[in-house]
């Protein structure tokens, strides 16, 4: 099957080189990378085969741009005098992943664009982290692994439960998207899944990670039967080969995804009265759902002791004291 294409076409050589440079390392749902500095040069190149979604500059631009075999046809603005009617304006001076971002909701919600089915091959792991005594250590924990698998050369995605991540004010940033919009967009449209991915994730350190629920209670209005089925299409139709799971039990898919989890790490001070009474309640529980092959999978270890003074720089956790600690955990089972 050909490979779908997303062009640009700017006459800005250094920002058409440096787009061109991080679409190519990106590789934003998996499209191929085109650049051209003319608009005639993409219009002969689409003749054979039409893009998916172009962006051209807005002080490159020309009436040519009509002739471009095209799906989607992006502006990208920059004075905003130029008086072109009929296309989506991005405005230009911005982060590219906020353009591509923004290119890939709008073509995910236009009904007029198509979708796709991927198979990429990769089979990801799901790797899932959980604290039976809720300790909030798990956090950091789970974010640490998933940033020291992506250091090792891994593509991951981590995926945040918590009812309460703090995630806004503690990254010093703000999400118009949260991981709940993919669940139900993806519900809908099962076919551009990967589209509203690419525009909703955010990336931290070198793993990708969905911003966490505003609002605990719509991850409790997604059924476990969808969870199931948004989960299979991440882990088996996506590019990731590792999905990093912090587990809470604030949604309606927690059982599913304590089985279906390759890798499941506890973090439990089993030393302690209470961690350990709900430690074995825990496994009690599973043995009474007839889940006894979860706690088979288990690895049980106990929470860093300076995880508290990590939380200030959560893209650094793997150079934290946290980090060594962490490889230690993970170390092993990477090596198998």
């Amino acid at each position: 099957m050909k490979e779908r294409q997303l062009a640009i076409c700017d006459k800005d050589e250094f920002y058409l080189e440096k787009f061109q440079s991080y679409l190519l390392k990106k590789r934003p749902a998996g499209y191929e990378i085109l650049a051209f500095a003319t608009v005639n040069q993409a219009v002969e190149a689409s003749k054979e085969d039409g893009f998916e979604i172009l962006l051209v500059g807005e002080n490159t631009y020309d009436t040519n741009v009509t002739n471009i075999n095209a799906a989607k046809i992006f502006i990208l603005k920059e004075s905003g005098l130029s008086g072109i009617k009929g296309y989506t304006f991005i405005s230009k001076y911005q982060s590219m992943d906020s353009i591509i971002g923004q290119a890939l909701e709008e073509f995910a919600i236009d009904e007029g664009c198509g979708g796709m089915v991927r198979n990429s091959g990769i089979k990801a792991r799901l790797i899932s982290f959980y604290s039976p005594d809720r300790h909030t250590g798990q956090n950091v924990a789970a974010l640490c692994a998933a940033e020291l698998l992506a250091d090792m050369g891994k593509r991951v995605l981590y995926i945040n439960l918590q009812a309460f991540s703090g995630f806004e004010e503690l990254l010093g940033t703000k999400y118009e998207a949260d991981l709940t919009d993919l669940f139900y967009f993806a519900l809908r449209h099962p076919d551009k899944l990967f589209y509203k991915l690419e525009a909703v994730k955010r990336t931290i350190g070198r793993a990708d990670y969905l911003p966490p629920a505003l609002d605990y209670a719509d991850l409790l209005d997604i059924g476990e039967k969808e969870w199931q089925e948004v989960m299979e299409a991440l882990l088996c139709e996506g590019e990731y080969t590792d999905i990093v799971v912090d587990l809470t039990e604030c949604f309606r898919g927690f059982y599913y995804m304590l089985d279906k989890s390759d890798k499941l790490y506890i973090i439990s001070d089993a030393q302690k009265e209470r961690p350990r009474a709900a430690l074995n309640q825990f496994k009690n529980l599973l043995l009474s759902k007839e889940y006894g092959r979860i706690i088979e999978k288990c690895k049980v270890f106990e929470p860093y002791g300076g995880w508290d003074n990590c939380e200030v720089d959560l893209e650094g956790l793997p150079q934290s004291g946290l980090g060594e600690y962490m490889k230690g955990i993970i170390g092993d089972d990477e090596r198998k």
